[in-house]
């Protein structure tokens, strides 16, 4: 369930990213948009780095668990090169979907969270990052996905700024 306005959660977040003071603040207003427009309990921003054969976190919703420029390899599967090659957004919307899907599972679980939503975004043909969206079972269906697709376009600005602030 979404929890607030889209429309107004889109001036909201063009707001910050015209005035931010902290490039940090852009991830945390796209965290916002994405609560606004599909929902989320836990939501990270990953910044793909290819040459490396790595993602680093560049948001992180819960730092604690999930720390800012942590990182982890690129598993190089059927999920990652749909994303990569077709820029195609991935649901697993059950519990028993996410079954062998992330080798942090009992984390995920802890925070309440037994579907994810993966969207990539791209930059001149080069896949820079993606939005990671984790929430209850059954959250993210087909109209969670479609409406998934708008953050594309404010997620491109933000890994922008945020992989520019951290020279990645």
């Amino acid at each position: 369930m979404t929890t607030a306005d889209p429309a107004h959660a889109f001036r909201e977040f063009e707001e910050v990213l015209a005035r931010h003071d902290d490039p940090l603040d852009t991830g945390a207003a796209l965290h916002r948009l994405a609560e606004a427009l599909i929902g989320v309990k836990l939501f990270t921003l990953t910044a793909i780095e290819m040459p490396l054969m790595q993602v680093r976190r560049v948001y992180s919703s819960h730092p604690e668990v999930y720390a800012v420029l942590g990182t982890k390899p690129i598993v190089i599967d059927p999920w990652f090169e749909a994303m990569r090659t077709e820029r195609k957004i991935t649901a697993i919307n059950t519990a028993a979907g996410m079954e062998g899907q992330f080798p942090d599972l009992e984390t995920i679980r802890s925070l309440g969270c037994n579907a994810s939503l993966s969207v990539p975004v791209m930059v001149g043909g080069e896949l820079v990052g993606t939005i990671n969206a984790l929430d209850a079972e059954g959250q993210y269906d087909d109209k969670a996905v479609a409406r998934a697709s708008d953050l594309i376009v404010p997620a491109t600005a933000v890994f922008l700024i945020l992989r520019r602030h951290f020279g990645i």
